[in-house]
């Protein structure tokens, strides 16, 4: 039990560790064009790309902050009205 208690904390903290590495570093245009490719209206997309330019770099993508994850979300929805009552509502 001890044995996998410290291999959880260790686990833990490498991966603070390998995040605040990581937090010096912007995400990519890469990584921004593929959110946005994403998206299934210009609209969302164009949110994407503006949030995406802000975020630095995590490791997971629940570790996005909260305008680029409402982006995301707004990217999902089929219309354009859609997309932006679901970017509204975030705010």
């Amino acid at each position: 039990m001890k044995r996998l208690l410290a291999i959880i904390v260790l686990s833990f903290g490498f991966t603070v560790l390998i995040q605040i590495e990581a937090s010096a570093d912007y995400m990519s245009d890469a990584k921004c064009a593929e959110l946005a490719g994403e998206a299934n209206t210009d609209f969302a997309a164009r949110k994407i790309s503006r949030e995406c330019g802000f975020q630095e770099a995590v490791l997971l993508s629940i570790m996005y902050d909260d305008d680029l994850k409402c982006a995301i979300k707004a990217g999902k929805a089929k219309t354009e009205r859609a997309a932006r009552e679901v970017w509204r509502s975030c705010y």
